[in-house]
């Protein structure tokens, strides 16, 4: 069995650097959004996370390899059909009728199944760390062939996720390209959709399934790590930690992500609180709106969330 911890949430919540700092433990591999690795790695040829167009990576053309002749407009249709909002009925029906369900992804969970073998084999970790995010692809990797898959569910507040999507960032991997964008209200409805169905699919499973909020991660990271390593059996010795608050990256082979996944060397754990200050309060009213119900259990109404010790200074690295 290929162990696989997928870290599901909302966009803008943390999950690159989360899946970054992971994979530098031994026996574990940061393998990046790896739901988008048909679209944006194949067909698009973007970056690797180790600064190389998908197509000149050695590691990722060493794990395609043994997949042989795999049609990736094929593997995209697949995915579109399965792994969107939409299919959360479908996916939970996969649960007590898995034959009938699965007829409709075709070949995907098979070739599914030879990909994360192949990352193993090719890397030789025992962990896989998938950062897709999605919930609808991480129930699929219940069903796929060869996989134990174990959920940290990382959320973040609403509010500055949605201030990260309205920013304009620079994609480095295009030139004068930027990063997606959306507005609040979508941002909102999405982050409330993705967060309650992580939690509907496996919040009663705790040996499976995490939830870290973002704030808590960067103000007690050691311990917060340890957790979510300890979901999949693995020590935390080998935590890149060089002070309390500092970790240091070498490159890794994350396929799609946040561009944060190519920053290397001695990263500072800053929570990002710009949205404090910035954020329109039209913006704020409108996430606020509609987030509500989960703003107030996941204790972001009523006071500020704790931020990590030097989280008054200049934000890290924008995750």
């Amino acid at each position: 069995m290929v162990k696989v911890l997928y870290v599901a949430g909302s966009g803008r919540s943390g999950s690159t650097i989360l899946d970054n700092i992971l994979g530098q433990v031994d026996g574990v591999v940061s393998a990046g959004e790896v739901r988008f690795l048909w679209e944006r790695g194949i067909v698009g040829d973007r970056l690797c996370g180790c600064g190389e167009p998908f197509s000149a990576c050695p590691r990722w053309q060493a794990v395609m390899a043994h997949l042989g002749d795999v049609d990736p407009a094929r593997m995209i249709d697949l995915l579109r059909r399965g792994t969107r909002a939409r299919h959360l009925p479908m996916l939970l029906r996969l649960r007590r009728r898995p034959v009938l369900a699965l007829e409709r992804l075709g070949e995907l969970p098979g070739v599914l199944a030879s990909l994360y073998a192949a990352i193993a084999e090719e890397t030789g970790a025992r962990v896989i760390v998938d950062s897709s995010k999605l919930p609808p692809y991480g129930e699929l990797l219940r069903h796929v062939p060869g996989i134990d898959v174990a959920y940290v569910h990382l959320i973040r507040d609403p509010r500055a996720t949605a201030y990260s999507w309205l920013r304009a960032k620079p994609l480095p991997e295009r030139d004068g390209g930027q990063m997606q964008r959306q507005g609040a209200a979508k941002s909102a409805a999405l982050w409330t959709l993705w967060n309650t169905a992580a939690e509907l699919l496996w919040g009663r499973d705790p040996a499976r399934y995490l939830r870290v909020r973002y704030e808590d991660l960067l103000a007690a990271p050691q311990p917060a790590l340890a957790r979510m390593l300890g979901l999949v059996g693995e020590p935390a010795d080998g935590l890149p930690f060089v002070s309390p608050t500092e970790v240091s990256l070498r490159p890794t082979h994350g396929v799609a992500g946040n561009p944060s996944r190519f920053t290397t060397g001695v990263v500072a754990l800053r929570a990002d609180t710009e949205w404090r200050d910035r954020m329109h309060l039209r913006d704020r009213t409108v996430v606020a709106a509609l987030s509500w119900p989960l703003l107030l259990r996941h204790g972001y109404v009523g006071r500020p969330a704790p931020l990590a010790p030097d989280a008054t200074a200049a934000a890290g690295p924008d995750v």
